[in-house]
């Protein structure tokens, strides 16, 4: 491919003497062309990337700029329409307010369907058997009953009554 003779004219200094002095006329012209194409290129290159900015996939400022600006209006569109569909949503939804236990009791009272299946629920319950059981009068004493069998037990009786 390469030839072993050829001259590699980046390995060289075309202003060294020895170097000068071992090429003839054909090589010094070549190495000339050589060194002059290698500067291009170099400069060429320096040029280039102090020139070019960093766009990332475009091919240009101007795209970029085109794209940019195209995506800054996109964003203003949708952020206009959030805004809108956020400020009906606010008019549609009715405002909460919270009732309290004794307002809510008061408005159960007011409405007499309300009162009537309120106290019948309770009727059921009591009816049924599963309400809190109440003493009512008539109920036997657990303790059973105590009857003097001699005077001398009726009369502690009476005085343990007495002290009471």
């Amino acid at each position: 491919m390469t030839d072993e003779n050829a001259v590699h004219t980046e390995d060289f200094d075309k202003s060294s003497p020895d170097t000068a002095a071992a090429l003839n006329a054909p090589d010094r012209e070549n190495l000339d062309e050589g060194v002059c194409v290698a500067a291009e290129t170099a400069e060429a290159e320096k040029e280039e990337s102090k020139a070019a900015p960093a766009t990332g996939k475009f091919k240009s400022v101007e795209a970029l700029m085109s794209a940019y600006l195209n995506l800054e209006a996109e964003f203003t569109r949708r952020s206009q329409k959030l805004k809108e569909l956020e400020e009906n949503k606010a008019c549609e939804a009715p405002s909460v307010k919270r009732i309290t236990g004794e307002e809510l009791l008061n408005a159960a009272l007011a409405d007499e369907n309300v009162r009537n299946a309120v106290v019948g629920d309770y009727l059921k319950t009591v009816i049924a058997g599963k309400s809190v059981p109440l003493i009512v009068g008539g109920v036997a004493c657990a303790a059973p009953a105590c009857e003097p069998k001699s005077v001398k037990e009726a009369g502690a009786l009476v005085k343990q009554f007495l002290k009471k």
